[in-house]
């Protein structure tokens, strides 16, 4: 609800330290090479140098099965001999080959499978403040799919080939050098020189693949929020307009796909030219250096084997430019402030009925420092202006987001430096800005404990008035939620929010203007949450009836957090610390309602 809340400046901890993890925990790209990811690696070489074998003895039975024919001998006649040998060599290339492709395909499955859960666990632990701007959802989307992709080319296409490809083509040159050093010396050549042409063209790669991927996330960004606000687009007679951006910025990006395009073929082009150039210098040393047939006949069917691995190294350098435009990426990505949690072994929240307080809590940019009181049992009502800060309280109140100065106390402890785990037991949360997911409605419900029991899921949909709704729909608690509660109305959507939040038993409720947009019918039912709740209730509101029946009204206006007075009666004195305190009781508003 706050304007200024969500991004007034990076997040910090107390004091204006930077709100980010320690150096110390994995920030850092997971490795490619660790862990049985290197069994793997180092597996690919295996099956590398088993095909290099094949070659070298692939070599050898040509040259063996050509040889008689220069004698005169008819070449059948050594063919029986041979057959196991070369049924032998037929079914072990197959098997390499297979083996080849399956390793491969684990070595990038397994790497893309940790950067995922590494880049998911950073965007989930970023703080809610400041989180995501200046990116679109789709933009985001796009450029983390294409970054594992492109990983998993690198992994799988490139370096996997790398460690096939280079013992393979070791064993070519040594079949090559057994059939005439003159046809090595020539096949090596070529081949040195077609890489290091294909390897010469990665900052033109690396500079394109760039453009193209930065194009592309532009025309997906606008494309997916204009699909998804498509109502806002015709209520406003924008539909040719933004059909001629999304045109611009497409033809933007096919410029920017065929610059990419040329640089890959000219890459490709260099690698089919140096393969068919090998041929031809092997065919050519062969027959000049007085080899023979039989020599000539081995050294054609080396290039056979060699020319897949050889054009396969002169795309390594395709994969690796798009690799390293994903990794920086990537790092970047990981490298993003993260909320500061305590560990396990931080002591649990204290038992206790909700007493909160606020002491000295600031956030630059929002609001001064704040101290304030509300008693276990009471309802807080927070008003203000739009952009005044109420939202990023609650935040700051949720353990959310981590203010600058001073410290948010539940129950006497600092929600800081207490396990995560109890702290968010203990607080529930609802508003507009925590929308439905996508599911169902008893999937939405238990998302807060997806171990929670039938009893608790019973109590938590009676308590947030759910029960009455489930009676009218058909699929009851299977009924199916789009994004963002698609499918229910807002009254039906507040109510699946509302028991959401109550299913873990908090002691601890903030409702982030729960009421609004709703009509009579359905604030009702929050009303009747707050009356029945017997825990302490934080609501944000511009509701007068709200104010009225509240204990204490908090007022935020121009950064400071003001004494208000219930339109029904005078609030309690103020607590002596320049906030305000709530009535001794905390009852009074319940008991009016």
């Amino acid at each position: 609800m706050s304007a200024r809340g969500p991004g007034a400046r990076p997040p910090g901890r107390r004091g204006g330290a930077p709100d980010a993890a320690p150096p110390e925990q994995a920030r850092r790209v997971p490795r490619l090479l660790a862990g049985r990811r290197r069994w793997t690696f180092t597996a690919l070489v295996v099956v590398g140098a088993g095909q290099a074998a094949a070659a070298i003895g692939w070599a050898l039975l040509v040259r063996r099965l050509a040889g008689p024919a220069e004698g005169g001998t008819a070449a059948g006649a050594a063919l029986p001999a041979l057959l196991p040998w070369l049924g032998l060599l037929v079914l072990t290339s197959a098997v390499l080959l297979f083996a080849e492709r399956v390793l491969a395909e684990r070595l990038g499955q397994s790497w893309v499978t940790d950067v995922r859960t590494a880049l998911f666990r950073g965007v989930t632990a970023a703080p809610a403040r400041g989180q995501g701007r200046g990116r679109s959802t789709g933009g985001t989307s796009l450029r983390m799919m294409g970054n594992l992709s492109a990983l998993r080319r690198w992994a799988g296409l490139g370096l996997a080939k790398l460690a096939v490809a280079l013992p393979l083509m070791c064993g070519c040159l040594l079949a090559f050098a057994m059939i005439s050093p003159v046809v090595a010396a020539g096949a090596f050549a070529v081949t040195a020189c077609g890489l290091g042409a294909s390897m010469a063209l990665s900052p033109w790669l690396r500079a394109s693949h760039r453009a193209a991927r930065r194009r592309q996330a532009r025309v997906a960004s606008h494309v997916v929020e204009r699909v998804g606000k498509r109502l806002v687009v015709q209520a406003f007679g924008r539909e040719r307009s933004e059909r001629l951006t999304v045109a611009r910025r497409s033809r933007r990006l096919a410029e920017a796909q065929v610059r990419r395009a040329r640089a890959v073929g000219a890459a490709r082009g260099i690698g089919e030219a140096t393969t068919l150039l090998t041929t031809a210098v092997v065919v050519v040393t062969a027959a000049a250096s007085g080899a023979g047939a039989a020599s000539a006949t081995a050294a054609i069917a080396v290039v056979g084997i060699m020319v897949t691995p050889l054009r396969e190294l002169t795309r390594v350098s395709e994969y690796r430019s798009e690799r390293t435009v994903a990794l920086r990426q990537v790092g970047a990505e990981l490298a993003r402030p993260r909320r500061s949690r305590p560990g396990r072994s931080a002591p649990a929240l204290p038992e206790g009925g909700g007493d909160l307080r606020l002491e000295g809590v600031r956030v630059e940019g929002v609001f001064s420092p704040i101290t304030a009181h509300a008693p276990a049992g009471s309802v807080v009502a927070v008003t203000g202006a739009n952009g005044t800060g109420k939202s990023t309280l609650l935040s700051v109140i949720a353990g959310l987001v981590a203010p600058d100065a001073g410290r948010v106390l539940l129950d006497g402890a600092d929600i800081s430096r207490v396990r995560a785990a109890s702290v968010r037991a203990a607080i529930g949360l609802a508003g507009p800005h925590l929308p439905l997911l996508r599911g169902t409605i008893s999937d939405n419900v238990r998302y807060a404990d997806p171990k929670a029991d039938g009893r608790r899921l019973n109590d938590a949909i009676r308590a947030g008035g759910l029960d009455r709704l489930l009676a009218d729909l058909p699929h009851g608690l299977r009924t199916p939620v789009g994004e963002d509660g698609g499918g229910l109305s807002a009254g039906q959507q507040q109510r699946v929010a509302l028991a959401r939040a109550l299913l873990t038993g908090p002691r601890l409720l903030l409702l982030d203007e729960a009421d609004a947009h709703l009509d009579a019918g359905a604030a009702d039912v929050v009303d009747r949450v707050i009356a029945g709740f017997p825990g302490t209730v934080i609501v944000v509101t511009h509701r007068p009836e709200r104010l009225r029946t509240a204990d204490v009204v908090w007022r935020l206006a121009g950064g400071v957090l003001r004494p208000a007075r219930p339109a029904a009666r005078a609030v309690g004195p103020d607590d002596g610390t320049g906030g305000p305190a709530a009535a001794p009781a905390g009852t009074a508003g319940r008991a009016a309602r």
